[in-house]
């Protein structure tokens, strides 16, 4: 078993509950003085035990939303030294922020799964997740560096660059999607290249995979894959450590964890710049209290669907409603339309009507090809149109 924090890690459970009762107190206090929108609703909340903690208002998403960009910060901006947004209810955008001491938590927090993982300080660790797409990227460097391995800075997009990165910078550990990595075992196959002759020992896939997926890519690639599973609004990676055992550990010392109606409720513990409070993660999920064979003594996670409609499009997230701002914003505005998701692309079929109707073939087809464009440069994703006949009664 290979443990970074002991003493957070492998903490006696009734020494980690008193901790969590402890930081629950002190993280009612910071939201009553700091945070306006928390301010009337916990005015007399008082919490003796973890149990009252359901006496406390939930956090929607639909709240940070509402507070962008800064309204549910604790700290003046001066104090909040990183800022990154990602993706909110239908496709708003939500800014999260981090002082100096919340970037070191983070560190210490993934450092936690990458040791997990068998990272040490004699690794080089190569991170693959596209840097404009997955913040999560910022956060691997960060516990990466707090374990001492060595970092590759540099992050190439395209799969021939990444190719050759593995086979001359000689990464240890790779951290990529799941997509990622099945694109480099395609490549690798078809130019006859054998994953013997990389110097790869780990793979740490940036989400959650079935296990034939996961068979795959470790016969694909002749290495041990790890998972990771996190909430993007509240930390990610961080959130969890994926034991030997393949079951997600949450860092109960900095979370909360609840399942209301089949809902992920996080609570963050430590956070100084943005605390959240029974946070509405909008993911169903498992909570299982028993015993691991790691040693591990906090609660784990059994993750499920998303309960919003969110899709994923090559691992960009991605809502139906911004598939209709793009079309709105085209002559097909307003038309009906259906889509499904395959691997790398999203398929919209579009009702034709008579306004959009040509004798000649190239409108048609100039039309398909700039709304497919629009997708692209709006939303980083790549978009098949195809054009079909109205629906009956339609």
């Amino acid at each position: 078993m290979s443990v970074f924090d002991r003493r957070y890690e492998l903490m006696p459970r009734a020494e980690l509950e008193q901790l969590q009762i402890e930081r629950l107190q002190a993280l009612l206090v910071r939201l009553k003085r700091n945070v306006r929108r928390y301010r009337e609703l916990i005015a007399d909340a008082r919490v003796e035990s973890l149990g009252d903690i359901e006496k406390l208002p939930m956090t929607t998403p639909e709240d940070v939303a509402c507070s962008f960009p800064y309204g549910m910060f604790a700290l003046p901006l001066r104090e909040v030294i990183r800022l990154h947004s990602t993706m909110g209810p239908d496709g708003c955008p939500l800014v999260i922020g981090h002082t100096q001491n919340d970037l070191a938590q983070w560190g210490r927090l993934v450092a936690r799964q990458l040791v997990a993982s068998g990272v040490t300080s004699n690794d080089v660790v190569m991170i693959t997740l596209g840097g404009g797409l997955y913040r999560g990227a910022l956060g691997y460097a960060l516990g990466a560096e707090t374990v001492e391995a060595s970092v590759i800075a540099e992050e190439p997009y395209h799969i021939d660059a990444q190719l050759a990165m593995l086979q001359s910078y000689r990464p240890t550990t790779l951290i990529t999607s799941p997509s990622n990595a099945d694109e480099l075992i395609r490549v690798m196959d078809a130019r006859r290249i054998d994953p013997q002759s990389l110097h790869l020992r780990t793979l740490l896939l940036s989400r959650p995979v079935d296990g034939e997926t996961r068979e795959r890519l470790k016969a694909g690639m002749l290495v041990g894959v790890q998972c990771n599973f996190g909430v993007d609004t509240v930390l990610d990676p961080g959130l969890c450590v994926e034991c030997e055992a393949g079951r997600f550990h949450v860092n109960e010392d900095q979370f909360l964890v609840e399942v209301h109606d089949g809902e992920l409720l996080l609570t963050t513990l430590g956070r100084e710049a943005m605390p959240l409070l029974r946070y509405r993660t909008r993911m169903a999920c498992e909570i299982v209290r028993d015993k691991c064979s790691c040693g591990r003594t906090s609660a784990m996670l059994q993750p499920g669907e998303r309960l919003d409609g969110r899709l994923r499009v090559n691992e960009i997230p991605l809502y139906e409603k911004q598939i209709a701002e793009v079309l709105g914003q085209t002559p097909t505005a307003g038309h009906r339309f259906t889509l499904r998701v395959e691997e790398r692309k999203v398929v919209i079929e579009i009702e034709m009507t008579n306004e959009l109707f040509s004798d000649m073939i190239w409108p048609i087809v100039h039309l398909q090809r700039k709304i497919e464009s629009e997708f692209l440069a709006r939303l980083g994703i790549e978009a098949e149109v195809i054009f079909v006949a109205p629906s009956p009664g339609g």
